[in-house]
């Protein structure tokens, strides 16, 4: 039978766990998949087979297996992270949403809701 495989990248931008892992540091990780050619009556049909993470280390890399499953999960986290650090007020990268640009003077600066909202007090 055909192996065939596929390698991608993930990017986690908080520290995340996986089963048998432990939390792992935020960056951007390597991936490996392999899947399984089955030939039927209607064509090749590939089936999984591993995924692999590959994890750097101070010497190279530490190549894990892990399920697709764990890592979609580990995925999820990391976005409802990035949500609620947005909703907070801050951005996933520390820094204050809210806080007027750089660039321009600060007594000057208002938020656009605040500059169009009625003066009666209505929405």
């Amino acid at each position: 039978m055909t192996k065939r495989s596929s390698s991608t990248s993930v990017t986690f931008r908080a520290p995340f766990q996986l089963p048998g892992l432990g939390f792992l540091p935020a960056g951007t990780y390597a991936l490996d998949t392999d899947e399984e050619a089955f030939e039927s009556n209607t064509g090749t049909v590939y089936q999984w087979i591993a995924t692999t993470l590959h994890i750097p280390t101070g010497s190279g890399f530490e190549s894990h297996r892990i399920e697709p499953e764990d890592l979609e999960q580990a995925q999820k986290r990391d976005e409802q992270a990035k949500v609620q650090a947005r909703i907070g007020g801050m951005a996933a990268d520390g820094s204050d949403l809210l806080a007027p640009p750089s660039s321009m003077n600060s007594w000057r600066w208002v938020p656009l809701w605040v500059r169009h909202a009625r003066s009666d007090g209505r929405p």
